[in-house]
């Protein structure tokens, strides 16, 4: 639609809501949010109360989840790898692989009901969404959670590729419990306060995700893994 015609479609809205001339506003006031329930929604809960939340909605939408500390992060996920039946693992290529030593955990373990792969971006696209195609197993660093939906902020960058979490048919996502908000509000709010501090690393993607993949139809019937992992494990992190 050319400028003629917008303003001439614009125009005869203005004359009907009564403006004079058919004049179009060269501005908008901004919207005042200050009033709105998103900002003061959850803001009076304890952080025990937000994780206790986080923890209840995992119970709802069918997510396991498991507490740990940072010494014994490695131990706990290699557990939940065997509880989940073990598989091949594919893992991100991140500075936190090392700062926990999953790296020397997965070097030292003898299973061979286990194996391991790391992404790598050197390899190409093709070669690491095959490798996420054919693992058992997804692990992954989360950078926040959403206690009102039992969500994880989960980012994809060129060294952890979505793939890793979606394709395999579980998902394992190390969270930090200090990291676990009250709802969008707060993830948005930071987001937008990465992307402003450095806009050039910001994530290529990032998405929330809500638990184990399913859908309903019509019916309500519920089905399972449609779009992605049938099992997820939250490994939180103290």
């Amino acid at each position: 639609m050319d400028a003629a015609k917008r303003n001439e479609f614009i125009g005869r809205l203005s004359r009907a809501l009564g403006r004079d001339n058919g004049a179009c506003p060269t501005s908008v006031p901004d919207f005042d949010y200050s009033k709105g329930p998103q900002e003061t929604m959850y803001s009076d809960l304890s952080r025990d109360q937000i994780i206790t939340m986080f923890k209840e909605e995992c119970d709802r939408n069918g997510t396991k989840y498991v507490n740990t500390t940072p010494d014994k992060l490695a131990k706990t996920v290699i557990k939940t790898i065997e509880d989940w039946g073990n598989g091949q693992v594919i893992y991100p290529n991140v500075p936190e692989v090392e700062q926990y030593g999953l790296d020397k955990a997965f070097a030292a373990d003898k299973s061979d009901a286990r194996s391991y792969v790391q992404w790598d971006a050197s390899k190409g696209r093709e070669a690491n969404i095959m490798a996420a195609q054919d693992s058992a197993v997804g692990i992954t660093f989360a950078i926040g959670g959403l206690a009102e939906t039992a969500s994880i902020v989960q980012p994809s960058t060129i060294d952890s590729g979505r793939a890793i979490s979606l394709l395999p048919n579980t998902h394992i996502a190390i969270l930090k419990t200090d990291s676990i908000m009250p709802r969008t509000t707060q993830a948005f709010e930071m987001l937008g306060a990465m992307q402003k501090e450095d806009p050039a690393n910001f994530p290529a993607n990032v998405v929330l995700i809500s638990g184990p993949s399913n859908t309903a139809d019509i019916e309500l019937i519920r089905v399972n893994g449609a779009h992605g992992p049938l099992q997820v494990t939250y490994i939180l992190v103290d």
